[in-house]
């Protein structure tokens, strides 16, 4: 049977949240700061405060638009391939740009150039367990002005056939988006195909401000799939515990649930908690601390509890170093994401406490996606993996090597003999080179040569578009 039972929420638990987030969105509301917005709510039955900015939303409003929601949506890759996204679903998705790229040669932190932005997009490309990409809307240190926005969402779209993950960070960058789409759809409805899938946040404590309010306006009228994205800090902007953090984080998924459906019934809609920990002694905020892992499974279950997919982060760790911290810190935050959920799980690659990338972790967290999923998938007790005849009749101080179970599980997968790790053992000669961080950086240099087959047609649109743009 597979590997089960990765919850920390009973389902009187779940229900206690639901109905505690129902209570909340009734009677401390939401700041919404977008006219339009606060009426379509109005108009839907939600009362406004005394503010005129906050709104109240019944629950019986909740509970209709979560009627309308569906549990599964597709996104395409280039030629229509489509990628389904659903509560009973896994989808990976690896980074491409970053605040810091941990750079091979030096084990340093530097900022991202342009080259990263091509070599990181190939990368996930190539890789069979990536499903898409996201890019961050960001520029490299090396093209300054509004034009290093245009260059690298050209680099990007110029390098993948894979769905993408849009967070616009602006009005400019969201009108970007939104042309590329265009482009992309290649004289088809954006929404017959959509190659983008756009993300906009709560600012915790529920607060819906102009900008996101109109991210999501634009790519929920475009027909684009909706990512949520929620970040309550325990001990800032949420309560300082793990069950607080995810209460905050149910009532705002809440809120843009309903915001979606109101701007149009039956949109794509993915639930999402970022939770992450205020560090008291400097003020800091901790995204990757190790415990992190309660969180991500129960806003799994809160996903699961609503059936809609979730979009959550798949690992990560605090350090920006390829060393032991590091590996423990990624393998446990991806095993929720692996074991516990139902969606797409973005952010292979990441470190550095969310603010950086690897491309070798890109290549080491795909690794361990296959480790853990094959984990995930159990055991076969069944009579012939039993194989108790062949037990029998080899006997006492026998041997299994040329037994017919033997020769037919040997390239079964049955046992995890892939990526990039060591399994030489004692008889390894110890090498750097034999270490999972050369082999992945091997991995890397061999992939991210390769250039992707997008089509001619669109490159030249892209970059026809991103000349008159930087112009």
């Amino acid at each position: 049977m597979k590997l089960t039972a990765w919850k920390v929420l009973s389902d009187g638990e779940m229900e206690v949240i639901h109905a505690k987030s129902l209570e909340i969105l009734r009677r401390a509301g939401v700041r919404v700061l977008d006219t339009e917005c606060r009426n379509l709510l109005a108009a839907a039955g939600a009362k406004p405060g005394a503010d005129g900015e906050r709104v109240c939303v019944p629950p019986e409003l909740v509970e209709e638009c979560r009627l309308s929601v569906p549990s599964s949506f597709h996104l395409y890759r280039a030629g229509g391939a489509p990628v389904r996204i659903g509560a009973d679903t896994r989808v990976f998705g690896s980074l491409v740009i970053d605040p810091w790229i941990i750079d091979y040669p030096t084990q340093k932190p530097r900022r991202p150039r342009l080259a990263d932005v091509v070599r990181h997009t190939r990368l996930g490309e190539a890789l069979p367990g990536v499903g898409f990409l996201h890019r961050m809307d960001m520029p490299p240190e090396d093209i300054q002005g509004d034009a290093a926005y245009v260059r690298t969402l050209e680099a990007f779209a110029c390098n993948t056939t894979k769905p993408m993950l849009a967070a616009p960070a602006s009005l400019d960058t969201l009108q970007n988006w939104l042309e590329v789409a265009e482009i992309l759809a290649d004289g088809e409805p954006v929404s017959e195909k959509p190659r983008i899938i756009m993300g906009a946040p709560v600012t915790t404590p529920l607060t819906f401000d102009p900008l996101n309010a109109a991210i999501m306006k634009a790519g929920v009228r475009a027909g684009l799939p909706f990512c949520a994205q929620t970040e309550p800090i325990a001990g800032t902007t949420a309560p300082l515990s793990f069950a607080g953090g995810v209460l905050s984080a149910n009532c705002e998924n809440l809120f843009l649930l309903v915001m979606s459906q109101l701007l149009k019934r039956g949109a794509a809609f993915t639930y999402s908690a970022g939770n992450a920990l205020t560090e008291m002694s400097t003020g800091g905020v901790v995204f990757y601390n190790a415990d992190k892992v309660l969180w991500k499974i129960a806003s799994s279950q809160m996903a699961g509890f609503y059936d809609v997919p979730i979009a959550g982060e798949s690992t990560g760790s605090m350090v920006g170093r390829h060393d032991t911290q590091n590996g423990i810190e990624s393998a446990l935050l991806m095993l929720p994401a692996v074991l516990a959920g139902g969606g797409m799980f973005n952010g292979l690659g990441s470190c550095y406490n969310a603010c950086g990338l690897s491309a070798e972790m890109i290549v080491i967290h795909a690794d361990l996606v296959d480790l853990i999923g094959r984990i995930g998938s159990g055991m076969d007790a069944s009579e012939r993996m039993l194989d108790m005849e062949s037990i029998i009749s080899v006997g006492p101080g026998g041997m299994f090597l040329t037994e017919p179970l033997t020769l037919e599980m040997l390239r079964s997968g049955e046992f995890y003999t892939g990526g990039c790790f060591d399994r030489l053992g004692e008889q390894s000669p110890n090498r750097f080179e034999d270490s999972m961080l050369a082999r992945a950086h091997a991995t890397v240099e061999a992939l991210s040569a390769r250039v992707p087959a997008v089509p001619e047609k669109t490159k030249a649109d892209i970059h026809r578009w991103a000349e008159e743009k930087a112009a």
